[in-house]
């Protein structure tokens, strides 16, 4: 069973059990307080690939996938560091040589 098919099991049960206008507003309660959950859950975990890399089945272009993934996990370090030899710490490269050279490959600014 899918997890959509089970969401839509537990809601059709939750529904059947509201006999009360409290018991409703309990269960809109619950509702939201889950979904902002998940949002914050989204929002706190990105998915893994960054939106750049193809899903396409026909799309074989690896090279390009690999630099797109390089090229979100470079930002991302950049991101959270002060510096680029920091950001090399990061990514767990040997010297901030490396990123420069990475950087200059997929037209990162340096700055």
């Amino acid at each position: 069973m899918t997890d959509d098919t089970m969401c839509m099991h537990y809601v059709r049960d939750r529904l059947n059990g509201i006999v009360t206008e409290s018991d409703l507003l309990r269960f809109i309660d619950e509702i939201d307080h889950n979904i902002r959950t998940n949002e914050d859950w989204r929002q706190a975990n990105p998915p893994t690939l960054p939106e750049q890399v193809s899903v396409d089945p026909d799309d074989f272009d690896v090279h390009t996938a690999i630099d797109n993934i390089k090229r979100d996990y470079v930002e991302r370090a950049l991101t959270r560091s002060k510096n680029v030899s920091e950001a090399a710490k990061l990514l767990g490269l040997r010297n901030y040589q490396t990123l420069q050279n990475w950087m200059d490959k997929l037209g990162i600014d340096h700055g």
